[in-house]
C-alpha cells in the first residue's frame, strides 16, 4: 500500500470516528420495556398502547398464583409464565391496528388487547 493510500485510509477512518462522536444519541423504543401484569385473574392494563412501526420489548409479570399462557394469534406469540415469573416478549415493528391476546389456560376467558398507533 502506498503512502498516499495509507494517508487516505487514515483520513477516512478519522472522519468516520469523529462523525460517530458527533451523532446525537437517542433512545429507541426497543431499548425500553412496556409493562404488562397478570394479577387478580386479569391482565393489567387490559388495553396496552404501543408505538406503531417500532420494535418493542414487552415485559410480562405473572403476579397470580397459577401459571398462565400468554397467547396471541395476531402477534404469533405463545409463552407460559409461571407464578412470580417475569418474561420478555420481543415484538417486531407492528403496523397500526389492534392485536388481541389472552390467557390460553383460562380457555380464552381472560383477554387483553395491544393497540399500535
Amino acid at each position: 500500500m502506498s503512502v498516499k493510500n495509507s494517508a487516505l485510509a487514515i483520513a477516512i477512518a478519522t472522519v468516520a470516528l469523529l462523525a460517530s462522536f458527533a451523532a446525537p444519541t437517542t433512545t429507541r423504543a426497543a431499548d425500553d420495556y412496556s409493562q404488562l401484569r397478570f394479577q387478580n385473574g386479569r391482565f393489567e392494563p387490559a388495553n396496552l398502547s404501543l408505538p406503531a412501526n417500532t420494535p418493542v420489548k414487552l415485559q410480562l409479570t405473572n403476579a397470580g398464583d397459577d401459571a398462565i399462557e400468554f397467547e396471541s394469534f395476531e402477534l404469533h406469540r405463545e409463552r407460559v409464565v409461571q407464578p412470580g415469573q417475569t418474561i420478555t416478549v420481543l415484538l417486531p415493528p407492528l403496523s397500526p391496528g389492534s392485536y388481541p391476546f389472552f390467557d390460553d389456560f383460562s380457555h380464552g376467558a381472560v383477554k387483553g388487547e395491544i393497540v399500535s398507533r
